[in-house]
């Protein structure tokens, strides 16, 4: 099959997860043998060879649009130029400029597509990704009628004003001022796609629009690169990596918790997490406890963060600054556990991170987290983590003391869950999986959610 991919972030540019989603999704279904082509803005990489030139009109003016092809692990990859898509800032500058380099973008990529079936057939499918590739999408449906498949990795929920559509000859879709890209997506679209279960039925109040047409592909998670033996001193026992771990962060050897993420106030519970500290505090049980914190985002929690590592430096780790990618491998290979007390996720990778390396999780129950970790509490035979409900700092205290009560009494059950959560990431939660299940949504052969029937 020939795919035809869109998407604002591909690896090596990158922001946030979606970047690694869409290149993980696009390799693997190359590597399931079929043909993939990605369309995306350069944002100044111009890597590979000039495969076409042409002109576009916006405002009312002719600007040149030049396509940059490269071969990235199988696939090819698009860059498109001009003097807007060029800019480095991904999603900007600003709002205006980010929208600015949508309209672009979906100019460009009408025009590349008639570059395309000049030369060879044109795909047989469309696959864009999250609503900054909607109106890219809408133009090629409209002009190439191509079948297409949107994902929405996560809901933005915003408007974006009617005149945009309008420059991009798509006056057609845009009969209010304001207008939801997420809705013009799945509108057009003949398949819509969340990447979990239960973030589909979380957010029901918006899929449920697109009925016959809404379903889940879950994300996968590349255990390739969170994989023990790429670790420093994976010849050691896992209590001696804690060890030298947490002294290299100058704490003394205790059990181990770690969160990683966004300190935001909307979505990664950062706030949650440390209120049941400061519960934890009043516990005999704290003295052995050891927290690494690491993240950044808003001011005010990283304060209150600091401000609790200052108070209790001997338990309490705070890292509030970017970390390489390797040494976050370390501390998942190193951590008796990772909290992640998001209040929604639509699939979440840092569970699925530590799992790989043997961290055992406690999460949420939402999304994603919900669906790829097995509760202790409901499959203690099959268990990979513990869930705990959002936004509940007592409840997570609760699950903390228990986890750590297990590590110091029940070691044989703790290696149990260790192994599941290492054969549940990398057997289940694969990106060959994720390939397979599109080409099933590709060809209209996959099952959808139906109010009536109970999910299972």
């Amino acid at each position: 099959m020939k795919i035809l991919m869109l998407g604002f972030e591909f690896l090596p540019v990158k922001v946030g997860g979606l970047a690694e989603a869409l290149t993980s999704i696009a390799e693997s279904l190359a590597k399931l043998g079929n043909e993939v082509l990605v369309f995306t803005p350069s944002h100044g990489l111009k890597e590979g060879k000039e495969y076409a030139s042409f002109k576009i009109s916006v405002n009312g003016e002719w600007k040149e649009v030049k396509a940059y092809e490269r071969i990235q692990n199988g696939v090819r990859v698009f860059a498109l130029s001009d003097y807007v898509l060029d800019n480095e800032d991904v999603y900007g500058p600003g709002w205006e400029g980010m929208l600015n380099k949508i309209v672009h973008f979906a100019k460009a990529s009408a025009g590349l597509m008639n570059e395309i079936i000049k030369r060879e057939e044109k795909p047989e499918v469309l696959h864009f990704h999250d609503w900054h590739t909607v109106l890219a999408a809408a133009l090629l449906k409209k002009y190439f009628q191509l079948k297409s498949v949107f994902t929405i990795h996560r809901l933005n929920k915003s408007k974006i004003p009617a005149h945009y559509l309008h420059e991009a000859n798509l006056s057609e879709l845009a009969p209010y001022p304001d207008i939801d890209p997420e809705h013009v997506g799945a509108y057009i679209a003949d398949i819509v796609t969340t990447v979990s279960k239960s973030y589909l039925w979380e957010e029901w109040e918006f899929f449920k629009n697109f009925q016959g047409k809404a379903t889940y592909v879950y994300n996968g998670i590349a255990c390739d690169f969170w994989n023990e033996e790429l670790l420093e001193n994976k010849d050691l026992p896992r209590h001696e990596r804690r060890k030298i771990i947490l002294e290299n962060l100058g704490l003394k050897d205790g059990i181990a918790f770690m969160f990683i993420g966004r300190f935001d106030r909307g979505q990664k519970g950062v706030d949650t997490l440390l209120k049941a500290i400061e519960i934890l505090t009043e516990k005999p049980e704290f003295k052995k406890l050891r927290f690494i914190i690491i993240g950044k985002g808003d001011p005010e929690l990283e304060k209150l963060a600091h401000d609790l590592g200052s108070k209790y430096p001997e338990n309490v780790k705070v890292i509030t600054k970017m970390l390489k990618r390797e040494f976050t491998r370390e501390l998942y290979g190193s951590v008796d556990f990772v909290i992640v007390p998001s209040y929604f996720e639509p699939f979440g990778l840092v569970q699925m991170e530590a799992m790989c390396l043997g961290a055992i999780p406690i999460g949420s129950a939402v999304g994603g987290i919900k669906d790829t970790i097995v509760s202790l509490e409901e499959d203690k035979e099959n268990a990979t983590g513990i869930l705990v409900p959002p936004r509940d700092a007592f409840a997570l205290a609760q699950a903390i003391l228990k986890m750590a009560q297990i590590r110091e009494e029940d070691p044989e059950l703790l290696k149990k869950m260790r192994a599941n959560g290492k054969r549940r990431a990398k057997e289940v939660f694969t990106w060959e999986n994720a390939g397979r299940r599109y080409l099933k949504a590709y060809r209209n052969e996959i099952d959808k959610a139906i109010p009536f029937i109970e999910p299972k």
